[in-house]
């Protein structure tokens, strides 16, 4: 994709960092030089976490205008998904005149499948067209691509949904390998991956597994210091921890609580506070 690569190399100069620096845990030294002097980037993941490391909009260096449109769009989209809205954010989708097929970038294109999805199946329960969407991010991501991985992970949504337990475990297992072996730093949207495979294994009563899992997802929110799913996450450790350790006499839902009344998460408090009432030993 075309880029503005001097204002990465303005904004880089103006913190002080080195290219390498600014490449450490996200690309090669050569992948920055490539970005900032011949304008182009292979890698929408690649460009967003060195927009990220610059306190830069992923927009504003985007160098063409329908990419910067869609790129907005998508980002308008997330933030309808991530509050649970995935009729509006679906309704977004729809009206758009953008053609994203006719873009170089693959990427873009693995993220509106990828929306496309699931907003089809959380927002109308639409199995069929969401395993289309679903398996055509898989098909077209490459080994780094968050968008791809969070499409094989909600395959197992799918499967889960049906009942179909055995195929919903192959794809859940999947998405946590391909997180494992991605050579960028995991991105903070690795933790809906990080949280549907832990309540996953929690329904089939593998607690030590989604107990773990769930940890990864605090650990990795730290790393970032961010809250975003916290308060599911802690409830996650809290539940499963109680589980999976027979010496507990109830589970700590302490952090659970406080992060569900920040987040004003009134119906996980109110899971909360019917597990309190059941859960003791």
């Amino acid at each position: 994709m075309r880029i503005k690569g001097d204002i990465i190399r303005l904004v880089r100069k103006q913190k002080k960092l080195s290219q390498v620096t600014l490449a450490a845990g996200i690309c090669t030294q050569g992948t920055v030089s490539n970005i900032e002097n011949k304008n182009v980037c292979d890698s929408l993941e690649i460009l967003d976490a060195i927009c990220k490391r610059l306190n830069l909009s992923l927009e504003s260096v985007l160098d063409d205008n329908d990419e910067k449109k869609l790129t907005s769009l998508l980002n308008q989209v997330e933030e309808l998904c991530n509050t649970f809205k995935h009729k509006e954010a679906y309704s977004l989708l729809k009206e758009t005149t953008i053609n994203v097929s006719d873009f170089q970038n693959k990427e873009l294109e693995v993220r509106w499948f990828y929306f496309m999805g699931i907003t089809n199946l959380l927002g109308f329960n639409n199995t069929t067209d969401s395993l289309f969407y679903f398996y055509r991010a898989d098909e077209l991501g490459d080994s780094n691509s968050i968008y791809a991985i969070l499409s094989v992970n909600s395959l197992g949504i799918v499967y889960e949904m049906a009942n179909e337990l055995d195929k919903a475990q192959v794809y859940y297992e999947k998405s946590i390998d391909m997180l494992r072996k991605m050579t960028i730093k995991v991105p903070i949207e690795a933790t809906k991956i990080f949280f549907n495979t832990a309540k996953f294994y929690s329904l089939t009563k593998n607690y030590k597994t989604a107990y773990d899992l769930a940890s990864e997802g605090m650990a990795l929110n730290r790393s970032y210091q961010s809250l975003y799913m916290l308060d599911l996450l802690a409830y996650e450790v809290a539940f499963n921890n109680f589980m999976k350790s027979p010496n507990l006499t109830a589970p700590d839902f302490s952090s659970a609580k406080a992060f569900a009344t920040f987040n004003n998460n009134q119906s996980l408090l109110n899971v909360i506070k019917k597990d309190e009432q059941s859960l003791h030993r």
